[in-house]
């Protein structure tokens, strides 16, 4: 019988484990402010591919790196395209991943073999108090399995992932439940790769 994955409420016990749980290359889901996620260590390569190989998800569709304060971008960027300042001062925390140029430490297995990142900080008290725990960025992408639907609480993470991945933090449903504004800033203009609770009027476009 397949061990099944631990479910744990979100609190600071279980966000520290899974922060322990993710230095040693683990695979974790979580909440965000969109839907629930799964994450590993932008930096650890061997836990990006598993991620890969959980969602059943093609190697050239990037993830997306997610952190706790603006602060570190630099971690995960080369630069922000002119504009981009602009977009993260009005719109983070929140539901919009901005595409810039990869910084060079950046597995290219996270960047789908291209040479971009897509990034955001989540408007989600849990979610970043997860992150400032962890203490670096997390590849990230939503907690299903590639073409299934999107899961909005740690149960429907269950159904899809259940013996997957390491564990599963429950933090209630999700308030979206729509992932998140994709906006590549590497184009000009800027072009937008997917339309979600930041709609195109809100950016201007």
């Amino acid at each position: 019988m397949a061990r099944k994955t631990e479910i744990l409420p979100a609190k600071d016990i279980a966000l520290t484990r899974a922060a322990q749980l993710i230095a040693l290359g683990g695979v974790v889901a979580f909440p965000t402010d969109t839907v629930y996620g799964l994450c590993c260590d932008l930096f650890n390569v061997q836990a990006i591919h598993r991620i890969y190989r959980i969602k059943a998800r093609a190697s050239n569709m990037p993830l997306i790196a997610m952190f706790a304060e603006v602060e570190q971008w630099p971690q995960v960027a080369a630069s922000l395209p002119s504009g981009t300042r602009e977009l993260i001062d009005r719109w983070w925390p929140g539901p919009l991943t901005l595409i810039v140029p990869a910084h060079g430490d950046v597995p290219t297995e996270v960047q789908g073999g291209g040479d971009t990142i897509g990034m955001r900080i989540p408007n989600n008290p849990v979610t970043l108090r997860f992150l400032h725990i962890c203490g670096r960025p997390l590849a990230t992408t939503s907690a299903n399995i590639s073409g299934k639907p999107a899961a909005c609480t740690a149960a429907a993470v269950a159904a899809q992932l259940d013996g997957k991945v390491d564990l599963i933090l429950d933090g209630g449903a999700c308030n979206e439940g729509l992932a998140s504004t994709v906006l590549d800033c590497t184009t000009s203009p800027m072009t937008l790769l997917r339309e979600g609770p930041i709609t195109r009027g809100d950016l201007g476009l």
